[in-house]
């Protein structure tokens, strides 16, 4: 069942409508909550564990498991920002120029690079995420991401009609109230609860959004819409304790028991031997620790196994792994191993990719307003993996397949070039500078004196392209 979106055909009331959006979502809302908690290291069970013996030790250890799952993709996939291009094919120099300006002022405006990575590490949390278009007092196309506890959506027959973002504040009292903002595909209207009702709100003027479409963007993580470490949660909270209960162990037995034998021990003694590290006993006695046998292969055991669980399950790597991290890895063999990461990573790409799609389709129709003509559909972008760079690799790669592939596409696969078509010019201005036309100008006058020495009848006997070379004629 889709967290983020419920099948309702509007009709009617709109604050009745409202309510029972936000009734039927707060379950979701209440679970995504708790994700992005836990992820923050915040309402983790064992925290809540109680020992009936407030003597004996009760260590609460976490194990950031969850943000190592997220941070891992998060990383991987968003760490290098996406590349954004347009399809120059339809386009002249000029238009071309316009759009690719503007969509680089776009990104640098809303620094979109950070923007991905939050948004990505937001879906990876909770199943999904939100993205809102808005114009700025500036009249400037802006973008925010929205809390997927925030935002919901309205699908009829397949097609999404209508969204909702809602979230808390203060009122005049100090009291918690829920503010809500109603999207369709042109306009914008404002709610605010009162009692358990939503009233139109006065401070918020209903008004056009500048869009042809509902604004508010949906990111699903994948088609279940769940967060990536929710299958291992179970195992998480065990390894938890599992250490937790051998820090216990340690702890019981760390200060205590001692056997005495032919000796008459008492409070006063043993803090006597507290304050001298010793004591007085006769020939006959004897004083010694009593240890505990603990089977520390079984506990080893379980939690290699847990953690060797919870990686797989997650589809994470072990990076301190020896399977991995061993010297005797190759690196096409870590390849090999990263590939339950790489096929996560590529999932959750093209989900990416579709939010990405319907965003610049609502982008390009505000810009179609200010007539600049861009088909949402020329605009393309591409993902690098942030992995360590071989650059003899890359460089010996690019100068293979020189001639098989156009120089457009081939610095798209490099990884440290952000903007192709930046890198272009940057290449023809440099040819540009190299040109010494102070030498063609003087090779094209010394060509004229020789030619104007040669009959005319001969002069048409010389082909064009062999007119030149270094300084003579070729004849």
């Amino acid at each position: 069942m889709k967290r983020s979106t419920i099948q309702l055909e509007v009709k009617g009331s709109l604050p009745a409508i409202i309510k029972k959006v936000l009734d039927w979502h707060k379950p979701h809302r209440d679970k995504m909550i708790g994700l992005f908690n836990r992820y923050d290291g915040e309402g983790i069970p064992i925290q809540s564990r109680v020992i009936k013996d407030p003597k004996k030790p009760n260590n609460k250890l976490i194990h950031d498991y969850r943000g190592y799952i997220i941070d891992q993709v998060v990383g991987y996939l968003f760490g290098k920002p996406i590349g954004y291009q347009i399809d120059k094919r339809d386009y002249t120099d000029a238009q071309f120029k316009v759009f690719k300006d503007k969509l680089s002022d776009f990104t640098v405006l809303n620094a979109v690079d950070d923007l991905d990575g939050e948004l990505g590490k937001l879906m990876s949390i909770c199943g999904y995420a939100s993205r809102l278009l808005y114009i700025d007092t500036d009249g400037n196309e802006r973008i925010m991401n929205v809390f997927p506890w925030e935002s919901v959506f309205i699908e009829n027959k397949g097609v999404v009609t209508n969204a909702i973002r809602y979230y808390t504040v203060k009122n005049e009292k100090d009291e918690d109230i829920t503010k809500v903002e109603w999207y369709d595909d042109s306009n914008v209207m404002f709610f605010i609860q009162r009692d358990d009702e939503f009233i139109p709100d006065v401070s918020e003027k209903h008004s056009s959004h500048l869009f042809n479409y509902v604004p508010l963007i949906l990111f699903p993580n994948n088609d279940e819409e769940k967060g990536d470490f929710e299958k291992t949660e179970t195992l998480i909270d065990a390894y938890d304790k599992i250490m937790s209960d051998s820090v216990n162990e340690i702890e019981t037995f760390a200060n205590a028991y001692m056997k005495f034998k032919g000796a008459d021990v008492d409070a006063e003694v043993i803090e006597n031997a507290k304050q001298t590290g010793a004591f007085e006993v006769d020939e006959n006695g004897d004083v010694d620790f009593i240890t505990k046998n603990i089977n520390d292969t079984f506990v080893e055991n379980n939690k290699k196994t847990l953690n060797e669980n919870i990686h797989k399950f997650s589809s994470s790597v072990d990076m301190t792994d020896e399977k991995f991290s061993g010297g005797s890895q190759s690196g096409e063999s870590r390849k090999w191993k990263m590939l339950s990461l790489e096929n996560k990573a590529g999932k959750k790409a093209l989900k990416f990719s579709k939010g990405l799609r319907q965003q610049f389709k609502v982008l390009c129709s505000a810009w179609a307003r200010k007539n600049i003509p861009l088909n949402y559909l020329d605009i393309f972008w591409e993902f690098k993996r942030n992995v360590p760079i071989d650059l003899l690799y890359i460089g010996d790669y690019s100068q293979k397949m020189k001639g098989i592939h156009s120089d457009r596409t081939l610095f798209s696969q490099i990884p440290y070039i952000d903007d192709v078509d930046y890198e272009l010019d940057l290449m023809r201005q440099e040819r540009e500078d190299s040109i010494d036309l102070d030498y063609f100008d003087e090779s094209i006058d010394e060509t004229k004196k020789k030619l104007m020495q040669i009959p005319e009848e001969r002069q048409e006997m010389i082909p064009v392209e062999g007119i030149v070379k270094g300084d003579s004629i070729q004849k």
